[in-house]
């Protein structure tokens, strides 16, 4: 039982740390696909000033190794980007 028990443990441990690493590679793909829309939008809009504001804070996440805060306000910026 208490073999078991470890085996649950460390699968376990195994799943939840490639799930944040898995995280942390799609944070750059989203910043990098959120500035390669900002590139394209006017910069003299506040839709320009907020994504780049998300961007900024969204990369600034990653670096702090916030992977699931970065991956939702980049997720933002997109979503303000795409918007008409």
């Amino acid at each position: 039982m208490r073999k078991l028990a470890g085996i649950v443990v460390a699968v376990g441990l195994v799943v939840v740390l490639s799930a944040g690493g898995a995280w942390a590679f799609k944070c750059p793909s989203l910043a990098k696909q959120a500035n390669e829309l900002l590139s394209s939008t006017s910069s003299n809009t506040a839709k320009y000033s907020n994504a780049k504001a998300l961007i900024e804070k969204g990369e600034g996440q990653h670096k702090a190794a916030q992977h699931a805060d970065s991956v939702a306000t980049l997720e933002e910026s997109l979503k303000v980007l795409r918007t008409p």
